[in-house]
Formats: structure tokens, sequence, C-alpha cells
């Protein structure tokens, strides 16, 4: 029992992380090419744009980084036996992440949201380049310690420790890298499904003054989508074809030739994630070829304000397959889930789950609140030089 609520209990949390985790880092990969944008024409349309959905994102950053500290402090309540174990290789990445990656978001960050406007256009590019950065560094240390849990290599046993035997190996993992890129790739998808839909809204609903911007931010967009989107099924085969000899078992529970509860949950979720993929490719390419119709149809507009949870359940699903299908394996044919789990009373779980799903519950509801109100608000009048905090 007490390992299926420990196991609940971290579904639960990484996937309210991961309302915010792809969102930011697809979000300021858009916000990027607009100041490229900006910084190489001088048009200050793009810099509007910026500046808008910046205050999105900076939004659902703060979220994101209170959410991943919740996460993290399971590992010590929920995860001795893995801590303990693991922690020398484990614990390097995430010490890396700190010390490096957030260390970056968080200065420049901070420098975005109280003098963005004050900064020549270098400045701004080179600020927005460096939060990129910052989140792809970010990214890059959390999926190279993941990418041990399905690929342990660099480490080795020594007594009841894992003990890190070449850094650079578990750094240079493939899957991990493979698991990068695919998993940036998706978030890029989302932030032009988000894009799009907000849009959308605005199109609909927003002030006249505004909508010329919009369109050019729709049509970015979907652009990006397209791009994205046609990108993941050839990263997708590629990944695919790395892992068959590496994890037959979760080959295996993919193409249904294993059989159960847990192997029918993969199955399902791969054929969801992939058919989501192929609708996607469907629904960029129609609103690039038939963009003036999305324009000028208020019922298109409509639809696309409703298909941001869609890109979300294709993330989640992708999650559930890379994670559920090494059961029964916390660390790859080397520690099973039951051997990592901590040893306390199942009521003890059973108050963190429920006193964490309250949490999440306020979280989520303050997010959400913020982040339509600024949606809804609209582009800011900031040439004073004073920025919208």
């Amino acid at each position: 029992m007490i390992e299926i609520l420990s196991r609940v209990q971290f579904a639960f949390t990484i996937a309210f992380h991961f309302i915010f985790v792809p969102l930011t880092v697809g979000l300021i990969i858009m916000i990027l090419i607009f100041e490229i944008r900006y910084y190489r024409k001088g048009d200050e349309r793009f810099k509007k744009l910026s500046n808008y959905f910046s205050d999105i994102f900076l939004i659902n950053y703060a979220f994101g980084i209170v959410t991943g500290i919740a996460m993290t402090i399971q590992f010590g309540t929920n995860w001795a036996g893995y801590s303990y174990a693991m922690g020398e290789v484990f614990g390097s990445p995430l010490i890396l992440e700190a010390i490096i990656a957030f260390f970056l978001e968080s200065t420049f960050n901070g420098i975005w949201l109280f003098r963005r406007n004050r900064l020549s256009k270098k400045l701004r590019l080179t600020t927005v380049s460096m939060i990129t950065l910052g989140t792809t560094l970010s990214a890059l240390w959390i999926i190279t310690a993941n990418g041990f849990m399905q690929n342990p290599v660099g480490a080795m046993w020594v007594g009841d420790r894992m003990i890190i035997t070449n850094f650079l190996d578990i750094v240079l993992n493939p899957y991990a890298w493979y698991m990068l890129i695919h998993n940036h790739t998706s978030a890029i998808v989302l932030s032009g499904f988000v894009v799009l839909a907000i849009s959308s809204w605005h199109l609909l609903y927003g002030k006249e003054k505004d909508k010329e911007l919009f369109i050019i931010s729709a049509k970015y967009a979907a652009w990006i989508l397209l791009i994205s989107a046609i990108l993941m099924p050839i990263i997708g085969n590629s990944y695919m074809n790395f892992l068959t000899p590496l994890q037959p078992g979760k080959i295996d529970m993919i193409t249904g030739a294993a059989s159960g509860g847990l192997e029918t949950v993969v199955r399902i979720a791969f054929g969801v994630m992939v058919g989501l993929g192929s609708i996607f490719i469907l629904i960029s390419l129609y609103t690039v070829v038939f963009f003036k119709r999305f324009i000028e149809s208020p019922t298109l507009q409509k639809y696309y304000m409703y298909l941001v949870p869609l890109p979300y359940i294709a993330i989640i699903t992708g999650w559930m397959v890379t994670e559920m299908g090494r059961q029964p394996w916390i660390i790859y044919d080397i520690m099973r889930v039951s051997d990592g789990i901590s040893d306390v009373p199942v009521n003890q779980v059973w108050f963190s789950i429920i006193s964490i799903t309250i949490f999440y519950a306020i979280l989520f509801v303050m997010d959400y609140a913020l982040t339509i109100t600024r949606i809804k608000k609209g582009i800011i009048d900031e040439t004073g030089g004073e920025d919208n905090v």
C-alpha cells in the first residue's frame, strides 16, 4: 500500500508540475523569436508582443518553481531508500541545476521583470537569450538525472550505494539527450497552441487596436507549431529505434506483445500520444494553409481557444509511457521501486497526499486567475519606459 500511495503522490505532483514546465520552456522560445525580430527590424509590434507574453511566462515560471520544490521534497520523505542509494548520482545533476541553471534563470528573470523596458534592443535580446539558456540547462540537468534512471551509465555499486565512476558518461547519456530533444519539441508544440489560443481570444473579444498584433502572433505560432509538429514524429521514431534494444520490455508494452493492467495503460497512453501528434500536424498545416480563413472565422477562433488541453494530454501520456514502461524498476535493471520507498506509516502518506492536493488546488486557482486576468488585459502601453510589474 505504501508503494502504491507513494507512486500516486509522485505521479500527481509531477503531472501538476508539468502544467508549468513545458509552457515556460516553449513560451520563452516564442518570446525569443519576437525579440530577435524586434532587434533585427526595430518593429515595436514585436516588442509589445514580447512584453505581453513575457508577463504570462513569468506568472507560470513562478508557480513552476513552487511546485518543483514541493516535488523534490518527496525524495526525502517518500523515497528514502532511493535517495540513500542513489544520492551521489541523483544529487549531482540537481545541484548543478540549482547553482547553474536556476541562478542564471532567476537573475535574468529579475532583470526582465523589473527593467525590460529600460534596456536597449541588444540587452533585451541578451536577457531573453540567457533566460532561454537557463531553462534549457535546467531541463538538461533534470533529464540527465532521469536519463540515468532509464539507462544507468557512468556509475557502479560500492557496498549499498551507487558511486559515480565517470560523470561525463552520465551527462552524455544518449537516453537523456533523446528525452531532452523530444521534451523540448513537445514544449514548443504546446507554446504554439497556447499562443494561438490567446491570439484567437483577442481576435474574438479583445481590443480593436490590439488585433493587428495578435494576427502577427497567431501567424508566428502557426508556423512554429507546424515545424515542431512535423519534427515530433521524426524525433520520436529515432528515439524508439534507440530504445528498442535498450528496454525491450517497454517496447513489448507499447506494441501489445506484453499483456496485463499496467501494460494496457502504457499501450493506450502511447496510442493517445501518437494519435494526438498526428492531429497536431493536420491542425497546424490547416492553420498555415488557410490562415486567412482562420483570421476571418469567429467559429474557427472559438475552436482554437479550446485546443490547449490536447498538447498537455500528449505530454502527460508520453511521460506515462516513459515512466510506467520501465516498471518494476526505479533504476532500470538495477533497483526496484519497492526497494526505493521510505518505511513510513500509511496514514502519513495519506496525510501528505491530501495536504498536497489541497495546496496544489489553491495554487492552480491562483495561477489560473492571474494568467487569465493578464491574458484578458491585453497589450499594455509601456511607451513611458515603465515596466508592468
